[in-house]
């Protein structure tokens, strides 16, 4: 859905997240605050992939790129059973970095000259979370993925279930627990997450469920600004999130590909080259990937190192099964021009699964995200920040031209981007006709199936063909699955025109077409 706006255009996964975010812009607010307001809704209306309980990063342009990293890091002691979970209380071992995030966001978002103030941008969150919405198409294909999982977690009845069965369509979800404490951060600003009322009530939730997390834990939680990583791709500059977040994987991938002449868009030779390339990434990604604030680690010579040739013909070898990961990736441009990505994430769907004592709070389980290899660089330790695969995009175009995109899907949100850059820089299409390309899913991620090639359908029988004898072991999905990645993008032209599209694989909108 996209409508005309005074104030700018943004892009989010729900059509009352997106509303919000208009609102926000058409009161003069900034593209900051739009995200903000955005980010506070879908924790009502779209909990199973987001809320104030994960990690975010964000990417924004005004005279330059910047980024925060808001990333929880892990308490001083293990969970009580001696090693991190998957699910449940085990997996609640590290702090979250969001509200962190959201305040370093507002102080930028004030300097740009907003006037608005913490009740303008969650009150509309708070009305949601109390009065309750219809529960979204996501959340009803999750809870039937996630059945046995809502069974034996039983703090996700309230999220997921009434009168004893699974939510249905038509259903309203109501979150009163959590509408109070997005009241209570209205009120007390996100500060109050780390060392106030709410920091209190998850101290005492973390006591219950022996996981070793701490108010102390809390009270250390930052979120940092950190320089931008980028490459030059073609006639312009790809950025991305530096580590611990996956991003320098994906220009490295994308570096690869700026030697190669891609050959026709959806041909065999195409997605040939950009799988060939992501291997790369992948690989060393799971063997370096890690907190660089408890290293030494230059990741910047990472970056900078030549990537190794691709061979055009013939797949190479792949036994590298990836990881389930979900997340909410959503942007806006505001009438100044200015452009803020935000990309928040509970880590897998439903995250560990645990509502924080009666905070109606879902945390995350990013903590799952350390390696359980004893010895490995990412391998746990008290206060360092576990690998993470959110990255948001921005390209920059020597001709003026802007791309802000991203997507959920864990492993998968490298490869979901490189399908998108290729599409808006090499084969010039439209924000909507690039999200509309078939994808490409290398690792099961969210399939329990094999490490296969998955391939959306429509790639064309003489496509997988072709790929089959190049040494790929393929397999497809429908065309448009939302098991590929639900991305979005926004697009400004050189003489200033916005527009914003957002994933035909999902229910969410974008909103606004300004110039």
């Amino acid at each position: 859905m996209v409508a005309h706006s005074r104030g700018g255009v943004l892009c989010t996964p729900h059509p009352l997240a997106s509303a919000a975010g208009l609102e926000v812009l058409d009161g003069g607010g900034t593209a900051i605050d739009a995200m903000l307001a955005a980010s506070a809704v879908l924790a009502a209306v779209y909990p199973h992939m987001t809320g104030v309980g994960g990690d975010a990063l964000w990417l924004l342009h005004d005279d330059q790129v910047r980024t925060i990293i808001g990333i929880g890091q892990a308490g001083t002691r293990l969970p009580q059973q001696g090693t991190i979970g998957l699910r449940g209380p085990a997996s609640v071992a590290t702090t979250a970095g969001a509200m962190a995030s959201w305040v370093q966001a507002k102080a930028l978002s004030e300097h740009w000259g907003s006037r608005m103030n913490w009740s303008d941008l969650l009150g509309g969150a708070v009305a949601l979370a109390r009065e309750g919405v219809q529960v979204s198409a996501s959340q009803l294909f999750w809870q039937g993925q996630r059945a046995s999982l809502i069974e034996r977690l039983p703090s996700l009845h309230a999220l997921c279930k009434t009168e004893g069965r699974l939510l249905q369509a038509g259903d309203r979800l109501r979150q009163p627990a959590l509408a109070n404490s997005l009241e209570q951060l209205a009120r007390r600003g996100p500060q109050d997450f780390y060392q106030g009322e709410l920091a209190e009530a998850f101290g005492a939730a973390f006591a219950d469920l022996g996981c070793g997390l701490t108010v102390d834990d809390l009270r250390a939680t930052q979120a940092h600004w950190a320089e931008p990583i980028s490459v030059r791709y073609r006639s312009g500059r790809l950025y991305n999130v530096a580590p611990p977040c996956q991003g320098l994987y994906t220009l490295r991938a994308m570096a690869a590909l700026n030697s190669q002449e891609l050959g026709e868009n959806g041909s065999s030779r195409y997605y040939h080259l950009l799988v060939e390339a992501i291997k790369q990434g992948l690989l060393q990604r799971n063997q370096q990937l890690h907190d660089p604030l408890s290293s030494s680690w230059d990741f910047n010579d990472a970056l900078m190192q030549p990537t190794s040739a691709l061979d055009a013909e013939h797949a190479a070898p792949w036994a590298e099964p990836g990881q389930p990961a979900d997340t909410v990736w959503m942007a806006a441009c505001d009438r100044e021009g200015r452009s803020a990505c935000l990309i928040q994430s509970l880590f897998h769907d439903f995250g560990s699964g645990c509502v924080l004592g009666d905070t109606g709070i879902l945390w995350h389980n990013r903590a799952a995200g350390f390696s359980s290899q004893p010895g490995h660089v990412n391998a746990w330790a008290p206060g360092k920040r576990p690998a993470h695969t959110l990255n948001p995009s921005a390209y920059l175009g020597d001709d003026g031209r802007r791309w802000f995109f991203g997507t959920q899907g864990g492993d998968g949100q490298p490869q979901t981007q490189m399908v998108i850059a290729s599409q808006l820089i090499d084969f010039q299409q439209p924000a909507a006709a690039a999200l509309r390309a078939p994808r490409f899913l290398l690792g099961r991620s969210f399939f329990d199936s094999t490490d296969n090639l998955k391939l959306e359908a429509d790639v064309g029988a003489s496509v997988m063909q072709e790929l089959a004898r190049r040494g790929h072991a393929l397999e497809t999905t429908p065309p448009l699955s939302p098991l590929m990645g639900l991305a979005g993008v926004i697009a400004i032209e050189p003489g200033g025109q916005r527009t914003a599209a957002y994933d035909p694989r999902s229910q969410g909108s974008a909103l606004g077409q300004a110039s």
